[in-house]
C-alpha cells in the first residue's frame, strides 16, 4: 500500500483522533480537578440551621466534622469583595502563588481577579480607604462557580473578588456577617451511609437547608453538568467515528486487496507462501499509527485552549496535562495492531483461492434457483438498469458506505446546529416573561398599603418532598399577587401566559417535571418552618432550571403559608440600586442577560466539534466512496463506453444511484439525531440542574441538507475526470 494512494486513511484517522482526544482530555481535566479539590478536604455539604439548633449535637448524630463559613461583603466604589478569614479546615484554599496573609496589612486574592486586573504578588490593592499588599493568589474548593456579591449582581471576574485575610484585618470591617456551615462526613462512613444521612438531615426540623456538593451550583453542580454533557457528546462521537473509521478502513483494505489480487495469484503460483504474500498488508497498521499520532498530537496542543474556553466561567486551579500512557496504547497502538491483523487476515482469506482464479479474477458462482430467476429477470430489463443492479448486488458494502455518508453528515451537523440553537433557546426561555428592570428583595416584609406601582411577591425558603420520595432541600415558594405582572410564567403545554390568580395549587418548572417525574395533579409536600403544606401541581411553566415553585397570594393565605397579604420583594420597572440596610439583593435584567450569554461558550465549543466531525469526515467519506465505486466498476464503465454510452451517461448510471442511497442515509441520520438527542439529554436532566431543550429544528435540517448536497455534488464533479479516463483498452489489459 502506497502512502500517496491511500492518504485518505491518515486524514480519516487524524480527524477521528482529534475529536475524540479533545473530549477525552476535557474529561480527564475534570476528573483531575475533582481529585485535587478532594485533596483540599472539600466539603460534602453546606447547611444552615434554625435559630435554636445546635451544630455540635447534629455533627455527633450524623457523624460529620464541620467548619464555620463566615464572610462579609464589601461594596467599594468600583469593586465588590467577599472577605473571609484564612482559618479553614474544610475547603482549604489552594495557593497557586505566594502564601496566606500573616499580617493585618496583607491579603490574598482569587486567581480570576488577579488575571483580569493583572495583579501579582506584592501588588497593592485598595479596599475602601485602606491599601493592602497581595501575599498570595488562590482558588477555593467551594467556589468553583463563583458568587461574590450577595445582592443579586452576577459574577464578573474583573470587578468582584474573594479576599482571604487574618482575623485582625477581618474584624476591622463592620459589614454584616453572614454565617453557615460546611460539613464533611467521617471517613468510616460508606457512600450508602452518607447518602442515608443526607436524606435524614434534609427532613430534620433543626436544619433550615442542606445542599450536597453535587447539587450546589457553586461547587460541583455546574461542573458535573458539563462533565455529563461531554460524556454524552463523547459517547455519540465515539459511536459514529469508530463505526465510520472501521467501515472506511475495511473497505479500503478490501478494495486494495481486490486490485492486487492478480499479483497475489502470480506470487502464489511462483511458490511464495501465504504468510510471505499477506504480510505486506501489515503496513496498514503504520498508516493508522501515523494518523493516530498526528491526531493525538494536534489535540494535545489545542486541548489547553479548548479546556480554558470551556472552563472560562469557573474559578479553578490550573491542572497540568500529563501524558497518559494507557490512553495512548488504547487510542493509538491497539487500533493500529487491530487493523494490521484485519488486513493480514483478509489477505490470507483471499489467498485461499487457486492461483489461476486469482490471476484472472474469476469467481465461482453456485447456480441455484435464485440465481436462475435473477438471470431471467435481467434478460427482460433495460441494459442500464441491469448494469446498476449488478453494481449494487456485487458491492453491498459500497451501498452501506454510501448510506453512511448521508447518515454521518445528517447526524453530526444536526446535533451541532441543535447545540447552537439550544444555547439560544435556553437564553430565550430564561428571558421570556421578564419585563422588569429590577428584582428587589427586602429584608423585612411590607404591608400592601406601602406598595407603589410595582409587582409584589412574597418568597419563603422551603423543602419539597415529591411523590417519588425525593427531597429538594434548598427550594423556594413564591407567592405572586398579580397575574398580569412584570414577571410572567408561560405554560409548557400551550405556550400561553399562566394566570396565577386562577391556580388553586402550585406551578413547577420543566426541569422539576423531568427531574422528579412530575405531572399536573401530583401533590408536593412543602416544608416551611417545620409545617407541612401538601399542594397540588396545577400547571408547568417553561423554565429549564431553578428550584422555585409559584402560587397565587390568595391561595397561599388560604393554605396557611401566609397569614395576610404582605410582600418581601417586588418586580419593578425602575432601576433600583442596592442598599444593604434594607435590601437582601437587587437583581437587574442586564445581569440575567450577561449570565445567560456566559453559558453559551460550552455549547458553541461542542457544536464546533460536531461541525468538524460532520464536514471533515463526510467529505473524506464521500471521496473514498466515490473513488472505490469508480475503481470497483471500471469494467462496467469500459463496456458501456464500448457500447456507445457517453461519459455523462456513464456518470448517471454508475454514480446517480448511489446519490439516492446517500440521501436515504441522510433521512435515517435525521431521525437518529432527533432520537439520540431526546434520549441522552433527557437522561442528563435526571442527574443535573438543567433540562436541555432539544427539539427538532427545521432550519438545522435544511442547512445540513444543503451542506451535504453541495459537498456531495462538488466531489462528484471532481471525480468525473476519473470516469472519463476509463478506457476499454486499460480494462482488457488488466
Amino acid at each position: 500500500m502506497k502512502l500517496n494512494k491511500h492518504y485518505f486513511l491518515i486524514l480519516v484517522v487524524v480527524c477521528a483522533m482529534f475529536i475524540c482526544s479533545l473530549l477525552v482530555f476535557y474529561l480527564q481535566n475534570t476528573s483531575a480537578l475533582k481529585k485535587v479539590l478532594a485533596e483540599q478536604n472539600q466539603q460534602d455539604f453546606t447547611l444552615t440551621l434554625q435559630d435554636d439548633a445546635d451544630i455540635t449535637e447534629l455533627s455527633k448524630k450524623y457523624s460529620f466534622m464541620y467548619d464555620l463559613l463566615a464572610y462579609k461583603v464589601i461594596y467599594d466604589d468600583k469593586n465588590i469583595f467577599r472577605l473571609m478569614k484564612d482559618t479553614r479546615s474544610i475547603d482549604i484554599p489552594m495557593y497557586s502563588e505566594g502564601a496566606a496573609p500573616k499580617t493585618i496589612n496583607e491579603i490574598a486574592i482569587d486567581k480570576n481577579f488577579s488575571q483580569d486586573n493583572q495583579l501579582t504578588l506584592g501588588s497593592a490593592l485598595t479596599i475602601g480607604n485602606r491599601t493592602y499588599v497581595i501575599s498570595g493568589i488562590f482558588t477555593l474548593p467551594d467556589a468553583i462557580m463563583p458568587m461574590v456579591a450577595d445582592n443579586g449582581l452576577a459574577y464578573q471576574a474583573k470587578t468582584q473578588a474573594f479576599i482571604l485575610c487574618d482575623e485582625a484585618m477581618y474584624s476591622i470591617w463592620e459589614e454584616l456577617e453572614k454565617v453557615s456551615y460546611s460539613g464533611r462526613f467521617m471517613e468510616e462512613l460508606s457512600e450508602e451511609q452518607q447518602q442515608n444521612a443526607l436524606e435524614e438531615m434534609r427532613l430534620n426540623p433543626n436544619i433550615k437547608s442542606i445542599v450536597s456538593k453535587e447539587e450546589n451550583p457553586h461547587i460541583l453542580a455546574a461542573l458535573n453538568t458539563k462533565e455529563k454533557m461531554f460524556k454524552i457528546c463523547l459517547l455519540s462521537a465515539v459511536c459514529i467515528l469508530v463505526f465510520t473509521v472501521i467501515i472506511l478502513l475495511t473497505t479500503t483494505i478490501i478494495q486494495n486487496i481486490n486490485e492486487t489480487k492478480s499479483d497475489m495469484g502470480i506470487l502464489k503460483a511462483l511458490g511464495y507462501t501465504t504468510t510471505q504474500i499477506a504480510k505486506k498488508y501489515l503496513i496498514i497498521g503504520v498508516f493508522v499509527l501515523v494518523g493516530g499520532v498526528i491526531g493525538y498530537g494536534m489535540s494535545s496542543i489545542i486541548s489547553p485552549l479548548f479546556i480554558n474556553r470551556i472552563n472560562a466561567t469557573f474559578l479553578v486551579p490550573d491542572i497540568p496535562q500529563n501524558f497518559n500512557g494507557l490512553q495512548f496504547i488504547l487510542f493509538i497502538i491497539m487500533p493500529a495492531l487491530c487493523f494490521s491483523i484485519l488486513a493480514f487476515g483478509l489477505a490470507v482469506f483471499t489467498l485461499r483461492k487457486p492461483p489461476l482464479e486469482m490471476i484472472y479474477k474469476t469467481e465461482t458462482i453456485k447456480v441455484n434457483i435464485f440465481v436462475k430467476k435473477r438471470q431471467k429477470r435481467r434478460k427482460t430489463k433495460p441494459f442500464r438498469k441491469t448494469v446498476f443492479r449488478s453494481i449494487i448486488t456485487n458491492n453491498i458494502l459500497l451501498v452501506f458506505l454510501a448510506m453512511l455518508t448521508g447518515f454521518m453528515v445528517s447526524a453530526n451537523l444536526q446535533i451541532a446546529f441543535s447545540l447552537q440553537a439550544m444555547a439560544d433557546k435556553v437564553s430565550s426561555i430564561t428571558l421570556k416573561g421578564i419585563e422588569y428592570e429590577s428584582n428587589v428583595r427586602y429584608q423585612e416584609a411590607k404591608e400592601m398599603e406601602s406598595l407603589k406601582a410595582d409587582t409584589p411577591y412574597f418568597v419563603r425558603d422551603c423543602k419539597m418532598e415529591f411523590p417519588n420520595g425525593e427531597v429538594l432541600n434548598n427550594g423556594q415558594f413564591m407567592a405572586l399577587y398579580n397575574s398580569m405582572s412584570l414577571f410572567k410564567l408561560y405554560s409548557i403545554q400551550k405556550q400561553h401566559n399562566i394566570d396565577i390568580s386562577q391556580q388553586k395549587g402550585i406551578v413547577v418548572n420543566d426541569w422539576m417535571r423531568k427531574k422528579y417525574d412530575l405531572a399536573i395533579g401530583d401533590t408536593i409536600k412543602i416544608y416551611i418552618n417545620n409545617d407541612i403544606y401538601p399542594l397540588p401541581i396545577t400547571a408547568i411553566e417553561q423554565s429549564v432550571y431553578g428550584e422555585t415553585v409559584y402560587g397565587d397570594g390568595a391561595m397561599a393565605i388560604q393554605a396557611g403559608i401566609l397569614d395576610r397579604a404582605v410582600y418581601n420583594g417586588v418586580f419593578t420597572a425602575d432601576n433600583v440600586e442596592f442598599d444593604n440596610k434594607q435590601h437582601v439583593f437587587v437583581s437587574k435584567f442586564e445581569d440575567i442577560v450577561k449570565s445567560s450569554s456566559q453559558q453559551k461558550g460550552t455549547y458553541i465549543a461542542l457544536s464546533f466539534l460536531f461541525i468538524i466531525i460532520g464536514l471533515a469526515l463526510s467529505i473524506l467519506t464521500i471521496g473514498i466512496v466515490v473513488k472505490v465505486i469508480i475503481t470497483a466498476n471500471r469494467k462496467y464503465l469500459a463496456l458501456m463506453k464500448a457500447f456507445g454510452y457517453t461519459n455523462s451517461e456513464c456518470n448517471r448510471i454508475v454514480l446517480s444511484g448511489f446519490r439516492i442511497i446517500a440521501y436515504i442515509g441522510f433521512v435515517i441520520g435525521t431521525f437518529y439525531a432527533i432520537a439520540l438527542s431526546h434520549f441522552l439529554f433527557g437522561t442528563l436532566a435526571k442527574s443535573s440542574t438543567i433540562a436541555i431543550p432539544m427539539t427538532p429544528d427545521s432550519k438545522a435540517i435544511m442547512l445540513s441538507l444543503i451542506i451535504f448536497a453541495i459537498s456531495y455534488e462538488l466531489i462528484m464533479l471532481l471525480y468525473k475526470k476519473s470516469i472519463n479516463a476509463v478506457s476499454l483498452q486499460e480494462v482488457m489489459m488488466k
